[in-house]
């Protein structure tokens, strides 16, 4: 293939890409992580282990706003957002705000992940709640394709925002979403 119709191919794939990419914003279509959840759908209820040996159910934080974070101690992008997060639960957990920290670390050979997770959150000083889901149960009731994936849920247990990949919780548009959730009635 000659030089001249290698460019042609490769500039008309390039404006037909464009053009799809344009129509699809003109449609309304937005990243999945900029997206609210639609409607508010109730959250699928679950129950799961936490860090401190405890049961937590979903229902049991009813009433709250829950920030529902999916995360491992392997994945850097989740390392880099966690700082967010327990400034955000600093800043409203008093308010009725709960950031749940959902590990999918699997159980290594012959032992729990446990130690390493508690190892994790004791190094970077953080003290939100977390949930265990090695197996990844949890994971697959709210269609959790990727790390961090964060589920944001208003005081009626009603999913209002997912976000995939790392975000600065403790920032607006995060912030503020989280405030004017805490405004709104509970049940």
């Amino acid at each position: 293939m000659g030089p001249w119709r290698r460019s042609w191919i490769v500039g008309g794939a390039g404006l037909a890409l464009a053009l799809g990419g344009a129509a699809l914003l003109a449609s309304g279509w937005r990243p999945a992580a900029a997206r609210p959840a639609a409607g508010r759908a109730a959250a699928p209820a679950f129950s799961a282990p936490s860090l401190l040996g405890d049961t937590v159910s979903l229902a049991q934080l009813r009433g709250r706003v829950v920030v529902l974070n999916f995360w491992a101690t392997w994945c850097p992008p989740c390392r880099e957002e966690m700082p967010a997060l327990q400034r955000l639960h600093g800043r409203f957990g008093a308010r009725g705000l709960s950031v749940v920290g959902v590990a999918e670390d699997e159980n290594p050979p012959g032992r729990s992940p446990v130690a390493d997770i508690f190892s994790f959150m004791i190094s970077r000083r953080l003290s939100f709640s977390v949930l265990l889901d090695p197996t990844g149960r949890v994971e697959d009731l709210f269609g959790v394709g990727g790390y961090p994936t964060t589920i944001v849920l208003d005081r009626r247990g009603r999913i209002v925002r997912k976000v995939m990949g790392p975000a600065a919780w403790d920032e607006p548009p995060y912030s503020t979403e989280v405030e004017r959730l805490l405004a709104e009635p509970g049940e």
